[in-house]
């Protein structure tokens, strides 16, 4: 009786639960730190500007699973091996899910894969390698007024979309790890007001300002105009 396969990972049209893989192996080691470490002429010690904006700055992660698929002819296995790597070595950069991450996904892209393939029991052993951006995305992150929709969501419960006439206070909870640039969608002009009095000028369709951030925690906003206006976050952790 075989054994049931309930860990995967899947990018694009590759699904290694649905060809039959077992992750044999799973490696997402956390991020190297950018350090940035001076010695200034005159000053004690050795300074670190690592958090100058306020965060910490991470290069990306390498992310490694190793997938197991026994019992197959070999011209099967040959198969196999190909269709792993033109289903993942041709992707550009784009989510990953992976079963050992809970309601989050990578962004990033295959970088390597690398087979052994074993004559004698018949199977066949394969490597993928991830190069992926440092942190998960959520999968969600609140609800959208817009269209009445309804869904659970892990984490922060919010509205993300809201109708406005005239004036509105909004509050939005950025529970990620780092301050984070949403993508603005409206369906009319507006402007966004800060909590420090700044103010954003919203365009009909869709906005992002990188300039622009949720800090970490709550956000008090005010929206002045008339009509629909939504935020799309990808909240970040660390896992």
């Amino acid at each position: 009786m075989a054994i049931e396969i309930t860990e995967y990972i899947e990018m694009g049209r590759f699904n290694s639960k649905d060809s039959g893989y077992y992750v044999l192996e799973h490696d997402a080691p956390s991020p190297d730190e950018q350090e940035i470490m001076e010695s200034i002429p005159f000053m004690q010690g050795v300074y670190d500007f690592s958090m100058l904006l306020g965060e910490k700055v991470f290069d990306n992660r390498k992310v490694t699973v190793k997938l197991y698929r026994p019992l197959t002819i070999y011209e099967n296995r040959k198969r196999f091996e190909q269709e792993a790597k033109e289903q993942l070595m041709l992707n550009e950069i784009s989510p990953i899910t992976d079963s050992w991450l809970d309601g989050s996904h990578w962004l990033g892209k295959c970088t390597s894969v690398t087979a052994d393939d074993d004559q004698n029991k018949n199977s066949l052993t394969l490597t993928l390698v991830f190069d992926c951006y440092p942190f998960a995305l959520k999968n969600a992150a609140g609800y959208n007024d817009a269209f009445d929709l309804d869904y659970f969501v892990d984490g922060v419960d919010q509205w993300t979309g809201f109708f406005v006439k005239g004036q509105r206070q909004i509050l939005l909870i950025n529970e990620g790890v780092n301050a984070t640039s949403p993508v603005i969608t409206a369906t009319e002009k507006m402007v966004l007001i800060t909590e420090d009095g700044e103010t954003l000028d919203i365009e009909k369709g869709q906005n992002q300002d990188l300039f622009f951030k949720l800090k970490r925690g709550e956000n008090h906003l005010t929206i002045v105009g008339n009509g629909h206006i939504r935020f799309n976050t990808e909240t970040e952790v660390m896992v």
